[in-house]
């Protein structure tokens, strides 16, 4: 399993059961019949935004969409898209940090969630490609796209989209949910003002913990250890992936540990209160499922404002196969609806 990205056929019988028909059918007919291959790195950069095209659905086309580059960590350029609703502005905006376990991903994979949220919520939205690991060190995601936030709020930023900068909503997918909801710690600590984060299927835990998914106390990774599209062999080949970022030095090492700090793991962030309202939605049959759940409770605890829903029957990429799952449309629709009551009334 650990030579491998995915189980394919047939899906494993532990999780059968779990999952809806119809993700089922779609799966046995798309996927499953492709040979299993050992893991390429470069392979899977290459097809990984379009991975769930045989079960996404047309997005309305924004009024414009357009590509720009602004300063990432440290000054670097990294790139951004924007998508501009119809009107003249200035728009509200909800910032989308993308999927893709720290390694994969670019300005295409969430460009279907992007144009529905234009169109169902009336507001701007900017995508964020922030830099990969391993060519750059964990936790570069998180800090690329908290200075991408800063910039997009600042003065500079939103005179040239052309964004209300008092009206920003942030969210994304998986470790994009995690980079959304690290950053609004960082927002309230830094007085940005963000009106809602909202997040799909997000990563929380720090797998380098455990050896096995029975070591994880979260029950369902061992209910989803071997869940198609996202397993814990595949998570633990991201989780090591995200990790050889390191300096193998030492003494560098130490001091690039000292800047994860709690990135790592959004459990041991310092302090939960006044983070915001938050909006976290999990998948039935997702290995990561539980451990979202226990970060809204965590939220909650510490006096915020929190929705959280779980969508039964469906594994961890849900969201990108809205053409054939009725999940993954009712994701788009309620995102869309929360982002659009957070920024407009």
């Amino acid at each position: 399993m650990s030579e491998h990205h995915e189980a394919l056929n047939p899906i494993h019988p532990s999780v059968l059961s779990s999952l809806d028909p119809a993700f089922v059918e779609l799966y046995n007919k798309h996927v499953a019949p492709i040979p299993n291959k050992p893991i390429d790195l470069g392979f899977l950069r290459s097809k990984y935004s379009v991975l769930y095209s045989y079960g996404t659905a047309a997005a309305p086309d924004a009024a414009r969409q357009w590509e720009t580059k602004i300063p990432g960590h440290g000054g670097a350029e990294i790139a951004v898209r924007m998508y501009e609703p119809s009107g003249s502005g200035p728009w509200p905006v909800h910032i989308d940090y993308h999927g893709g376990g720290w390694g994969l991903g670019d300005l295409d994979t969430e460009s279907h969630i992007c144009k529905h949220i234009v169109a169902k919520a009336e507001a701007a939205v900017i995508d964020v490609d922030y830099r990969l690991v391993p060519e750059n060190v964990f936790p570069m995601g998180v800090l690329d796209s908290f200075a991408a936030l800063k910039y997009i709020a600042s003065e500079e930023g939103s005179k040239k989209f052309n964004i209300d900068p008092a009206r920003i909503s942030i969210g994304g997918v998986s470790a994009g949910g995690c980079i959304a909801l690290a950053i609004a710690h960082l927002a309230r600590d830094a007085n940005i003002s963000v009106k809602l984060t909202a997040v799909g299927t997000p990563t929380i835990d720090d797998l380098s913990k455990y050896n096995t998914a029975s070591e994880s106390p979260y029950l369902s990774m061992q209910e989803m250890e071997f869940a198609p599209t996202l397993n814990w062999a595949r998570l633990k080949w991201f989780d090591i992936l995200k990790w050889s970022s390191l300096s193998k030095d030492p003494q560098e090492r130490e001091r690039q540990m000292k800047e994860v700090s709690w990135f790592a793991d959004l459990m041991q962030a310092p302090n939960f209160r006044d983070v915001g309202k938050t909006v976290i939605y999990t998948a039935g049959c997702d290995p990561l499922r539980d451990e979202g759940e226990a970060y809204a409770r965590r939220l909650v605890e510490n006096g915020n404002v929190v929705t959280l829903k779980r969508f039964e029957g469906v594994p961890h990429p849900f969201m990108h196969m809205d053409e054939a799952l009725e999940q993954a449309r009712q994701y788009i629709d309620m995102l869309s609806l929360e982002i659009r009551h957070a920024l407009l009334c």
